[in-house]
């Protein structure tokens, strides 16, 4: 009875103490404002987590892929192929530059741009699953430029796969300002099989 009485006047207590107005506050919420920034990229460390100068940003982890690539090819200027072993090369055919007009949530008008358009040729006896192609491009300091979607751009993504004796032509944009334009790196990363085809010069 005694043990009953004291458990009754704990629990008023604690009741009498309660501040009746907490229980209708909100909850505290924290938000962070994105980077508004039309023309900054990930900022990556230099070499973007890869310490080989040759390839500069790290390989996509792809399924089935436990060995690293059996397939190199020097890096080369960005107006000359990158050429492999095995008869495939990349090469970067045309670079023009513009500004967005798209108008909206997640558009940037006025943003320069540059778009790249890239054919791989596959001189090689097997295919090329060309579905994980990754593509990036590095400024002079090792931050990567921002991806640009925008339709007047018109990119299409490298995709399915390649036949030997085929050519498979795409094209990315990249948010990079005139004054970034003279000493990038253009790394593509098309396979599991190859070595990163990587470019270093200007865009013009």
């Amino acid at each position: 009875m005694a043990l009953a009485l004291c458990v009754g006047l704990v629990a008023c207590s604690a009741e009498a103490t309660t501040d009746p107005s907490e229980a209708t506050k909100p909850a505290a919420t924290s938000s962070a404002s994105p980077d508004a920034s039309p023309t900054v990229g990930t900022a990556p460390t230099p070499n973007a987590g890869s310490t080989d100068p040759d390839q500069p940003v790290v390989k996509v982890e792809r399924a089935g892929q436990s060995e690293a690539p059996s397939v190199t090819a020097d890096p080369a200027d960005t107006d000359e192929p990158v050429e492999y072993g095995d008869d495939v090369s990349v090469r970067i055919d045309d670079v023009s530059f513009a500004a967005e007009t798209s108008q909206g949530p997640g558009s940037f008008p006025g943003r320069e741009y540059a778009r790249l358009t890239l054919s791989i040729e596959n001189g090689s006896t097997d295919p090329i699953d060309l579905g994980t192609s990754v593509l990036t491009v590095l400024d002079a300091s090792g931050a990567a430029a921002v991806r640009v979607y925008a339709a007047e751009a018109d990119t299409v993504d490298f995709a399915g796969a390649l036949a030997p004796g085929d050519t498979a032509t795409a094209s990315y944009a990249f948010a990079i300002p005139a004054d970034a334009r003279d000493e990038v790196t253009v790394v593509v990363d098309f396979d599991g099989e190859h070595t990163s085809a990587v470019f270093r010069g200007g865009l013009d």
